[in-house]
């Protein structure tokens, strides 16, 4: 029985993926498109590579469906925002472009910025992207939040001077029952960014996405939201290598689970202790970096997260998560993360696991 019958994609992380360059990420995005992914999706990360360069770059080279997952409100001026994704589309000839869109993680953005009202922010970034790409006018009045936020003209109004090339989808990435009642009412589509293999071993899962469908329904009883799936993916021939490349990511991530008020009995499905979230979230808050702060992620919390190990024990697990996945009605997986080496990888997921999967 085929274990998933939607597309598939790859999601680029530049903050775990530090050792590539842009031009590295251009030719590992021309490798993914020759060995027939569908998509690449790149990650929002200060300190990192700029992820409006990285998919302009890879725009420019390879013939592929890009996306955003996710884009933090918080790290771009949205009038910037509207001229740079309008540009993108120049490249992308009439390919539709998929922005993804949250608050950003509770671990590392905090550092950075302050997260007023996320809920509104994402919503609002929503809202104004849509009508401005759209090619309409746009009133800063309209947009309290964001006027307030980046001191926007309370007079003032916006309109392209070009048209996009492409058509663009919206999707939300929270996680939380207001962020979900949101994306429903307002978005294209829901992405499960980097949470699904937790959520869905802790039983929660499907009744998240009912959340956001059902918000969806009462704006409009004919929207079917198209879902997204990140599956966090580190595959390697050395099985260390592999189960040592989540950790970074692992450490800011999981603090989401106190955020959503996981049960002891959620944490014992998963194999975690909560005394080690909690110990993260304390390194997180005296300043630690996400390199610090990976030093105290264990194997249970890595696999709690991934499916991680030898293209053997990865497939298999694979498998199982994406018949999952299709069972909750996903449209699209895209392997997320990959491993330490992405050329490995990508070549790895295309010849071992693909073929399993069709």
């Amino acid at each position: 029985m085929p274990g998933f019958q939607g597309e598939l994609g790859l999601q680029f992380v530049t903050h775990l993926a530090n050792h590539y360059t842009v031009p590295d990420l251009v030719r590992l995005a021309a490798l993914a498109e020759r060995k027939g992914f569908q998509q690449i999706w790149v990650n929002d990360n200060i300190r990192y590579r700029s992820q409006m360069v990285v998919l302009t770059a890879i725009a420019a080279h390879v013939p592929i469906r890009l996306g955003t997952a996710v884009l933090v409100p918080y790290f771009h001026q949205p009038l910037d925002l509207v001229d740079s994704f309008a540009a993108l589309s120049e490249l992308c000839d009439g390919r539709e472009i998929s922005v993804g869109i949250a608050r950003g993680d509770l671990g590392q953005s905090p550092q950075h910025v302050e997260p007023t009202k996320p809920i509104a922010m994402v919503r609002e970034t929503t809202e104004f992207l849509r009508r401005a790409l759209g090619g309409k006018e746009v009133a800063y009045a309209d947009y309290p939040l964001l006027r307030e936020y980046y001191r926007l003209n309370q007079k003032g109004k916006f309109r392209l001077a070009f048209k996009p090339r492409s058509t663009f989808r919206f999707y939300g990435g929270g996680n939380g029952p207001q962020a979900l009642r949101m994306c429903g009412h307002v978005m294209d589509g829901l992405i499960s960014s980097g949470t699904f293999i937790p959520m869905a071993r802790a039983g929660r899962q499907a009744g998240m996405l009912a959340q956001a469908e059902q918000a969806a329904r009462k704006a409009d009883s004919n929207k079917r939201l198209r879902k997204i799936c990140e599956l966090n993916v580190s595959i390697s021939r050395d099985r260390a290598k592999a189960v040592e490349f989540p950790k970074r990511q692992v450490a800011h991530s999981i603090l989401q689970w106190e955020a959503l008020r996981f049960t002891s009995e959620e944490y014992k499905r998963l194999g975690v202790k909560r005394e080690t979230v909690l110990q993260l979230g304390e390194k997180f808050a005296g300043g630690a970096t996400v390199e610090e702060a990976a030093t105290l992620v264990t194997e249970e919390m890595v696999r709690a997260y991934y499916a991680a190990g030898t293209p053997e024990e990865v497939t298999g697990q694979i498998l199982e998560l994406a018949r999952a996945a299709g069972d909750l009605g996903y449209d699209h997986i895209a392997f997320a993360k990959l491993g330490p080496s992405y050329e490995e990888a990508i070549n790895l997921l295309a010849s071992e696991v693909l073929p399993a999967l069709r």
